[in-house]
């Protein structure tokens, strides 16, 4: 798995590999250097033992030193530029790369996921990107580039510093092991439980009216308080881990000081090293030992970051069920001649919703699809846009299956007006203009009055620059489907898809926007789902869908006539209703 995320991560990084390799190059070279001036202790007091002990001798060391130190410091902060610079061009094409990816995903993985689940995997991820980099390339390789030094520095000394130096080591990485082993197990524990606690948080946010709506604030906050305990005792047990680390590490690391100074003072005491060879021991113990409990930590905090960037990586994993060809040709000029051809479906979750589904639309033509809840009416949709690919048959649009053209060209010559239609939280404006980036405030003005939208929108002191809210929360019902007809009209296809748009709405709102729906597809193919069958008597014809098979076909007045007929059965249930709310008035 760790192998896996290090190539994905290096695949980023590599793009700019050149300086990257500069910048390892500088982080050797400036640790080295810095390592090196521990020396200076060293020629100080040998040199003032000395009974021809000359001052400019010591002056001219110090100025080495200072050289070195100068030298080192410009290295150090070159060598962190060129690694950001690189670094954060890497991060941003991951982040483009991952959003790219998910927004390649079916509808099939998006209605499966959490918004706030999401959101925490990709911003988890996207920081450890960066903070794998600063460990792994930075403070790992300068305790790498230590640990060499010292031991080449210790052996020069005596080869029992060495052997000292060595076991501490040893005792360090299999305390460290066990310690980060433990301490990544509850990281992920509490990454899986940190993306479920968000998910929560966002999905109770975005349904805030729900939980007005039925008083459910106390209950909704006493859900998160408890979820929050739990967490705490997750985060705790996490900390805690640390806590036992600090412990361990430390009593290492003074063991390692106290049993190389010891033997350095016996050395000394023995004659086989000089006063300031042990006090270059002293340097380097008290330099090392500290750098010894960082590198442990230095290996936990890599460990973290490929933890955190396992989930953000796995995104790029998912496959994308419905695949385009790699030779797939553009849909252009199209007239709008639609055939389902024998097409059988089923979700995975359920059993089989399309059996055999046959239906031809000529261009221009205007066709309603009506039956009960669960007969498959919005299903077809969603294969006609490639949500999702039919098990069996096809579908064509001008004799071509949509199949063999990119999915971006087919959506774009299919313009949706779905139930609930999703608004960015931007400017009326910006909304309405959103299929077409080009857009110019003239068609839009345009597409608002077609619309029946362009009054609404003058009444409002912003005008067009009105903020929406997020996800249109600032419109009602029926303003929100006109924008979104105004948004279809913008992006002018020639297939238009009604879907159930107004079947929430008042009389008012649903006469609005039935004339500016009417109005914009002139001369376009329609396809129209509603439940609500005053919105489908324009119809051309209506398709009665029952269990995924066509069980009538006729117009409006043919279908109410057939007593007997699912339509003529659904049109008395409405007339019925409509005329008892009229008796309740």
């Amino acid at each position: 798995m760790y192998m896996e995320i290090f190539r994905k991560y290096y695949k980023f990084v590599f793009k700019y590999k050149v300086t990257i390799l500069v910048s390892l190059f500088l982080v050797i070279a400036s640790q080295i250097s810095t390592n090196y001036s521990l020396y200076v202790f060293q020629y100080l007091l040998d040199e003032i033992k000395k009974p021809e002990f000359s001052l400019d001798y010591l002056i001219n060391i110090l100025v080495i030193f200072g050289i070195i130190k100068i030298v080192s410091l410009f290295v150090e902060v070159l060598s962190w530029y060129l690694m950001d610079r690189s670094t954060l061009r890497a991060q941003a094409d991951a982040r483009q790369t991952v959003l790219a990816k998910i927004h390649e995903l079916d509808f099939s993985f998006h209605s499966t996921k959490q918004s706030g689940s999401l959101i925490s995997a990709i911003k988890r991820g996207d920081g450890a990107f960066a903070n794998f980099n600063i460990t792994l390339n930075q403070s790992l390789l300068r305790r790498l580039v230590d640990y060499i030094f010292f031991g080449i520095a210790f052996y020069a000394l005596d080869w029992r510093f060495l052997m000292l130096f060595l076991v501490i080591v040893v005792i360090n990485f299999v305390a460290s092991w066990i310690l980060i082993k433990k301490n990544v197990g509850i990281r992920k524990d509490f990454n899986n439980f940190e993306d479920e606690l968000s998910g929560k948080i966002v999905d109770n946010i975005i349904n805030y009216e729900t939980v007005k709506l039925f008083a459910q604030e106390r209950w909704e906050q006493n859900r998160i308080k408890d979820m929050l305990g739990v967490w705490y005792k997750k985060v705790m047990a996490y900390a805690n881990s640390f806590r036992l680390m600090d412990v361990i590490f430390g009593l290492l690391s003074s063991f390692g000081v106290i049993s190389c100074s010891y033997l350095s003072i016996v050395l000394y005491m023995q004659g086989l090293i000089s006063l300031g060879q042990m006090t270059l021991v002293f340097a380097f113990v008290l330099t090392f030992f500290p750098k010894l409990v960082w590198l442990m930590y230095d290996i936990r905090e890599i460990v973290k970051s490929m933890t955190d960037m396992e989930k953000y990586f796995t995104y790029l994993d998912f496959d994308t069920e419905v695949v385009e060809l790699p030779n797939a040709s553009e849909l252009r000029n199209v007239h709008g001649i639609i055939d389902f051809d024998h097409i059988s479906f089923g979700y995975k979750d359920r059993g089989k919703i399309l059996k055999g589904f046959d239906l031809h639309i000529k261009d221009g033509e205007s066709v309603a699809l009506v039956g009960y809840s669960g007969a498959g009416k919005t299903t077809l949709m969603k294969l006609l846009l490639r949500y999702y690919d039919p098990s069996s048959g096809s579908i064509k649009i001008d004799g071509i299956d949509i199949r063999d053209v990119t999915k971006e060209s087919l959506r774009r010559n299919i313009g949706l007006v779905p139930q609930e239609p999703i608004l960015f939280n931007d400017t009326i404006e910006y909304n309405i203009g959103y299929p077409r980036p080009d857009f110019n405030i003239e068609k839009i003005m345009e597409a608002a009055h077609m619309a029946n939208l362009d009054e609404f929108i003058k009444a409002q002191p912003e005008k067009y620059k009105t903020i929406v809210g997020e996800r249109g929360i600032k419109l009602s019902g029926g303003q929100k489907q006109r924008l979104a007809i105004a948004r279809m009209f913008l992006a002018d296809p020639q297939i238009i898809v009604f879907d159930e748009a107004t079947s929430q709405l008042d009389s008012e709102s649903e006469k609005l926007i039935q004339q500016a729906f009417w109005r914009v597809a002139t001369g376009k193919t329609t396809l129209i789902i509603a439940h609500r069958l005053s919105t489908v008597m324009r119809a051309d014809r209506i398709i009665v869908i029952d269990k995924g098979r066509i069980v009538e076909i006729g117009s409006h007045n043919d279908l109410i006539n057939k007593s007997s007929g699912i339509y003529s059965k659904l049109w008395s249930i409405q007339k019925g209703l409509m005329v008892d709310n009229v008796s309740m008035l």
